[in-house]
């Protein structure tokens, strides 16, 4: 008993004997609510206690990537402004070594970040640097002796570090040579590392020939954690169909299989996969990736969800046991390539972000449980950012009853998302809403509605009223704009308008009903006004028809009827008494939608007349004031923005209109028109909104032309829905 491997083995059996049963691997999956609580003070102490190396450095930038997954689902701005800040501190740019795929481990964060808010400086310096790597490529050997050896990925950690953040790169830029260097740099590591017998990665080929103790080959646990949620991450951005996704598949199988069958009673790894007993302290930053990975698989239908599910859970309760009071996870390997002692004191922040990766999809599961569920599958074709964006699935086919109640998780920020259930025109339908960037690939569960779980709510909606204390008004807002159109009421007082008003704001509630309470909502009170004047014009999205060098409109709507209304859409229609144009009398209901989110109503305007010219010219218009503001369009892409002059103190409303497609713009008559030729019956669909140069958003034309300009290339290359 004086070998002091022996006795440290006899102490450390000794201490386990006193874990709980249910870190033993007796006890069912954990509450949703502890998973989330033990999260927030991991993360918590993390934060209070950084560990002195840049942002970029690999020790940090794992920790980062675990950061922002548990920062996307707790919804929290405290978490994501840490992230911003980060990336701020770092200048949005890789670490010091051009090549060395540690030093891009931080340009997953970037596009984490990128993908929330759309600013490309997030990921400009990343482009540019790999765009150099692809301009000359590595083609040293994978052996360790090389003096380039770390150019190109010849440890197994490289395969966390480096490719899920090119191939994600790829889809967000459209650019499929970062997706191509990824694969077949994965795959060349691959074959020279990968163990085919023992279905796990040596972690680089200097251990080729060495053994443990006890005679086996040396496989690292965190290298291998290393590897597995490298690749949880590279199948979590590529697409179904992607060629090659199976091949993935197939090695990630192989290795949980391997890893499963490996693990300690006490589900927590070992540094030694194949020797524990020479390192017989758990080690948390391998199960934290094991873990993570294991749980992935089972979420996305990968691993069996019997086979794999009390291997996860006991690894989750192991890890938990092992964080102190105030947040510290302990038995944190040091900074290394093989395995070490390690002890309860141990800490570094890769181990935390391994925890919280793991943290997330352990949630997932909790969540969700056992429920039958259907994946709907979400991609954003276009190289645009698409913020906001209302994903519409239909009910009362594919299996998904429109008589049941449904909610919608997302896989990604693993949290409810708020749903809203509609019928236009018969057909039912459930819409959501997330926010896509360039290229990506989402997933999202539908499920049956059980009491048990807390769903989403918030002040933010969309929402359309009528306002017969105000003349007949019919009136609609959501979060970021909102406007009015004038009934019958005003038009017997003789004042006749079918164009639009807009009221600005600079809150994100709703303010209508407020507003409308007050002795002038045409100050300024704090949350914006309206200081717009629509008059007899078009105002900021009226329609018209152009006709022998002059504009024929409607009057007043003469009634009103809502389809839909919030929280995320509102959907009514507004019906006009027959109004010429020329010699046609024209017949008109205009359907007009607006989703929390967007600046832009929607406007389907279903026209008829009696006989006339063959085609009529549909004017969607904006009225000028005077020669000033700023004017910006493209008739080919069919939109138009308008930013006027400033009245002060109230600033600058930016108005804007688009008509998919191509389109004719006309300055005529004090209004921009977008102009297209139709045949009666017709329908004319275009959108229309404002802005304010005082709100949250669009201080400035460029930046509201660079909105419009986004959502015309939008409607042209829509997401891409599908149920599975």
């Amino acid at each position: 008993m004086n070998d002091p491997r022996i006795v440290f083995t006899a102490l450390m059996m000794i201490l386990i004997s006193f874990v709980p049963e249910h870190i033993n691997g007796k006890e069912t999956e954990p509450r949703p609510e502890e998973i989330r609580n033990v999260m927030k003070k991991v993360a918590d102490w993390q934060i209070a206690n950084p560990s002195g190396m840049d942002y970029r450095d690999w020790t940090r930038a794992a920790c980062l990537v675990g950061m922002a997954a548990w920062a996307q689902m707790s919804g929290q701005s405290l978490y994501l402004d840490y992230l911003k800040n980060a990336g701020e501190e770092a200048g949005w740019t890789l670490y010091d070594r051009l090549y060395h795929a540690d030093d891009h481990c931080i340009g997953w964060v970037y596009e984490e970040l990128y993908g929330l808010y759309g600013d490309p400086v997030m990921i400009d310096s990343l482009k540019n640097q790999f765009d150099v790597i692809l301009s000359d490529p590595p083609q040293t050997p994978l052996t360790h002796d090389h003096p380039d050896h770390k150019k190109r990925y010849n440890w197994c950690d490289a395969l966390f570090m480096g490719p899920p953040v090119w191939i994600r790169l790829s889809q967000m830029t459209g650019n499929p040579a970062y997706a191509d260097y990824a694969h077949q740099e994965f795959w060349a590591t691959t074959g020279y590392l990968y163990d085919t017998d023992e279905h796990l990665f040596f972690r680089d080929d200097r251990y080729f020939e060495q053994r443990e103790a006890n005679g086996r080959k040396i496989f690292w646990s965190r290298g291998n954690g290393w590897v597995m949620a490298g690749m949880a991450r590279i199948l979590s951005v590529l697409p179904r169909e992607d060629e090659h996704r199976e091949k993935y598949e197939k090695l990630f199988r192989e290795m949980a299989g391997k890893i499963a069958a490996i693990q300690p009673e006490d589900g927590l790894w070992r540094a030694s996969l194949l020797d524990p007993e020479s390192y017989p302290a758990p080690e948390t930053s391998g199960t934290g990736f094991h873990c993570y990975a294991l749980a992935w698989g089972i979420n996305n239908g990968i691993l069996d969800r019997k086979s794999f599910l009390p291997v996860v859970q006991r690894a989750w309760a192991g890890m938990v046991n092992h964080v102190s009071p105030e947040g510290r996870l302990g038995y944190v390997q040091p900074v290394g390539a093989d395995p070490r002692e390690v002890t309860a004191a141990m800490s570094a922040p890769y181990g935390t972000g391994a925890f919280l990766l793991a943290g997330t999809e352990m949630y997932r599961l909790a969540v969700m449980g056992d429920t039958k569920k259907r994946t709907v599958q979400v991609q954003n074709p276009a190289a645009l950012f698409c913020d906001h964006e209302t994903v519409e699935i239909p009910l009362g086919r594919n299996g998904l009853s429109h008589k049941k109640e449904w909610v919608v998780f997302d896989t990604r920020f693993n949290r409810f998302l708020r749903t809203q259930k509609i019928t236009i025109d018969g057909q039912p339908s459930l819409i959501f809403q997330a926010s896509l960037a360039p290229g990506e690939y989402r997933r999202f569960w539908m499920a049956e509605k059980q009491s048990r779980r807390e769903m989403p709510d918030g002040t933010a909606q969309a929402h359309a009223m009528f306002v017969p204390q105000r003349m007949d008004d019919f009136a609609w807002e959501n979060d970021r704009i909102a406007f009015r159109m004038y009934g019958p009421a005003l038009q017997a007082r003789n004042e006749i308008s079918s164009g639009v008003d807009v009221w600005v704001k600079s809150v994100r509630f709703p303010v209508l009903e407020k507003w409308y309470r007050l002795d002038n909502y045409h100050e300024d009170h704090g949350e914006g006004l309206d200081g717009y004047k629509v008059g007899s014009s078009r105002g900021c999205g009226g329609l018209g028809v152009w006709m022998d060098d002059s504009l024929c409109v409607s009057q007043n709507y003469t009634e009103w009827r809502i389809l839909a209304d919030g929280p995320i859409r509102t959907v009514f229609e507004l019906t006009y008494a027959p109004w010429q144009a020329g010699p046609v009398e024209m017949t008109e209901t205009k359907r007009i939608t607006l989703d929390l989110g967007s600046n832009l109503s929607r406007f389907e305007s279903r026209l008829t007349g009696t006989s006339g010219p063959e085609k009529l010219t549909v004017a969607a218009g904006i009225v000028r004031r005077g020669d000033g503001g700023d004017v910006a369009y493209n008739q080919e892409r069919g939109w138009l923005t308008y930013w006027e002059p400033v009245q002060e103190p109230n600033g600058s409303t930016g108005c804007g209109a688009v008509v998919p497609g191509a389109v004719r713009v006309l300055d005529r008559c004090g209004h921009l028109l977008l102009t297209r030729a139709i045949s009666l019956p017709d329908t004319f669909v275009y959108y229309a909104g404002a802005c304010w140069s005082k709100g949250p958003d669009f201080g400035a034309p460029d930046a509201w032309t660079r909105y419009v300009k986004n959502r015309a290339a939008r409607l042209m290359n829509p997401v891409r829905i599908w149920v599975e």
